[in-house]
């Protein structure tokens, strides 16, 4: 598998669980991402017609099929509009997602306490992902002074938009350029590999 698919993202909504679930602080970034992308009207649609009613409360956690189902619609649309490939709208709405994640106080003070090291920097982001979620299993190994793999099993987010995610960590790193590639990846996109390479 190279890139996401509308039929990878609908198996692994069948695919996940009721008790695998995503923070509403992510929710709630996923679906400001979407309004910088879709305009404010658009989004506002989108959740309408593939959200439950309830709203969000930032460190309450919601089923993760809700918010795949969409990003889905979101990346559907930015699609049909001719902006970006199904994937590349995902990988695109993953990055917003970091991005506004990144600028809120306490994801600013784990980076301080990290310092500028990209092995420490890429960890440390790898595994604050245990604040927001409930499912997969995640992995940061060393593979060099200039090289890293992330790993991750069960990761219900997909290939595409964990891509966008840390591409946005890595060039929030100061004073190194980070390549950030897919690896292996196996339908319908739980089981997948990153690697950084600086």
């Amino acid at each position: 598998m190279e890139a996401d698919t509308r039929e990878a993202v609908a198996e692994r909504i069948l695919q996940a669980t009721p008790e695998e679930k995503i923070s509403g602080m992510f929710c709630e970034s996923a679906f400001l991402a979407m309004r910088e992308l879709l305009g404010r009207e658009q989004a506002d649609e989108v959740r309408a017609a593939t959200w439950p009613t309830r709203p969000w409360v930032s460190f309450v956690h919601y089923p993760v099929v809700d918010l795949l189902r969409m990003v889905s619609a979101s990346a559907e649309l930015l699609e049909k509009r001719g902006l970006m490939s199904y994937a590349q709208g995902l990988e695109e709405l993953g990055g917003w997602v970091t991005r506004i994640i990144q600028s809120t106080p306490v994801s600013r003070a784990y980076r301080l306490a990290a310092g500028n090291d990209p092995h420490e920097r890429m960890a440390l982001a790898l595994g604050s992902a245990r604040i927001l979620v409930t499912y997969g299993e995640r992995k940061y190994e060393r593979e060099g002074p200039t090289d890293a793999r992330l790993l991750f099993k069960r990761e219900l987010m997909g290939p595409s938009w964990m891509l966008g995610s840390y591409i946005v960590v890595a060039q929030a790193i100061p004073d190194v350029q980070i390549s950030v590639t897919l690896g292996p990846c196996r339908e319908p996109g739980m089981n997948f590999q990153l690697h950084c390479s600086w």
